[in-house]
């Protein structure tokens, strides 16, 4: 008698009903190009699936192209038209990118890595004794901060003067995009971490010396100033630091 084949292991069978689930609430716009889904816990629970069997699943729709996944950042519907995305127009790609209010902590840290050396490199030749009097005001502010809303503040207030000392408008507004996070409640979580006496003080001490690199007109100091001080903060932000 011949055996009847073996049939399919059931996770197998609901990763793929899940997998089409989620490609129809993809396809239909319950999640928006460039937005994070939940994580896969979440989505095991919103879903009644195992976690093993929603990591099969989102494995496949990233093969698929619907999703992107990240390491450390999470899950990403990718744009409205998936890889065929790539062959649109720019004016098209750019209208299809999401507010910069929707992406994490992290990413925006990260580009801040990229982007911020450079900025305060570009105002140290055209930063005003206006501009660094403001600079100068702003960490006398944080100094005085009572609380950690104040002295967050302050310390916005201190990069958004760098910015300004650019004196270059696109700039400005991209430093001002960026700094939109800061109104996230997840931001306002993560940067709770360094409400330490220690660590404020170590924020001030690199502030400071920034600043110092701006008076000095020196470019290099300025722009390793900068970098060290915002690795320093991605490393107390996501928990990267060197004995805690």
């Amino acid at each position: 008698m011949t055996a009847l084949p073996a049939a399919p292991p059931r996770e197998r069978g609901d990763a793929e009903r899940l997998r089409q689930r989620l490609a129809q609430d993809l396809q239909s716009g319950r999640w928006q190009p460039g937005e994070k889904l939940p994580t896969e816990r979440g989505l095991g629970e919103q879903y009644g699936m195992a976690r093993n069997t929603v990591r099969r699943a989102l494995d496949a729709l990233a093969a698929e192209g619907l999703i992107e996944r990240h390491v450390g950042r999470g899950t990403f519907r990718t744009g409205a038209a998936g890889p065929a995305m790539a062959a649109a127009s720019p004016a098209a790609a750019l209208d299809a990118l999401p507010g910069t209010e929707s992406f994490g902590p992290a990413e925006v840290v990260e580009c801040r890595l990229a982007f911020e050396p450079e900025l305060v490199a570009l105002a140290v030749s055209r930063a005003s004794p206006a501009d660094l009097a403001r600079m100068e005001e702003c960490l006398r502010r944080a100094d005085a901060a009572a609380d950690l809303p104040e002295f967050e503040h302050w310390d916005g207030a201190l990069h958004d003067a760098i910015a300004v000392a650019t004196h270059n408008g696109a700039a400005l507004a991209l430093s001002r995009s960026l700094a939109r996070v800061r109104l996230q409640a997840e931001w306002g979580a993560l940067k709770a971490r360094g409400a330490t006496p220690a660590r404020r003080a170590a924020l001030q001490r690199q502030h400071r010396a920034i600043i110092a690199a701006l008076r000095q007109r020196d470019r290099g100091a300025a722009r390793r100033a900068m970098r060290e001080h915002i690795l320093y903060v991605q490393a107390y932000m996501f928990g990267e630091e060197e004995g805690g």
